[in-house]
């Protein structure tokens, strides 16, 4: 039997009604990011319908129990593009301060800055950093990753077991145009929300 929509509002319901999403069931077969960009259907209401979705046991497409300690959802599809995933590994890498995860996705000279605060310029310095501030963190949430040639950005939320929210900005610079290339340098934009 279908489970029905939570109460969103009119637009949202009419939005998603539009592609023929009427139940759990049928959402659970998009990505929310799909889902945030139909028009009519904003924030609120992915709120909404992902509570409803956890409550049945269910979750948005490509948002799966994870390997981590930690819940990583959003924009984790990555079938043909294979720096999506090394932007993604390198994300996951550096919440976990794995540094043999990192090693396999950045180069040995590798340029970690944030403007205005610092420069970090070698793998073993950005490891020390993140090492150094190591936080337990509850949830990352990825809202767009995307890639162009040599470049990429993706941006999102972390929130940490103490409630506290980081949202953060990656502009990405690999070394070169292969679809296996390692990443050359990143620019962090970081904004803390203590809570």
């Amino acid at each position: 039997m279908a489970t029905m929509l939570p109460k969103i509002g009119r637009p949202a319901t009419n939005a998603l009604a539009s592609i023929g999403i009427n139940s759990l069931e049928q959402l659970s077969k998009y990505e929310r990011t799909t889902i945030l960009d139909t028009h009519g259907v904003g924030p609120k209401a992915i709120g909404i319908l992902e509570n409803a979705l956890t409550e049945a046991g269910l979750s948005f497409k490509n948002e799966t129990a994870s390997e981590f300690p930690f819940e990583m959802v959003g924009d984790l599809g990555c079938d043909n593009a294979p720096k999506r995933r090394i932007m993604l590994d390198f994300l996951i890498g550096s919440a976990l301060a794995d540094k043999n995860k990192l090693s396999q996705t950045v180069v040995s000279n590798f340029k970690w800055q944030v403007p205005g605060a610092f420069e970090l310029n070698s793998l073993d310095e950005f490891y020390n950093e993140i090492e150094a501030h190591k936080v337990d963190i509850k949830r990352i949430e990825v809202t767009h990753n995307l890639t162009h040639g040599k470049f990429g950005a993706m941006h999102g939320t972390q929130l940490n077991s103490d409630g506290t929210e980081v949202y953060f900005a990656d502009f990405i610079e690999f070394e070169s145009n292969r679809k296996n290339a390692k990443i050359k340098t990143v620019t962090s934009y970081v904004i803390m929300n203590d809570e």
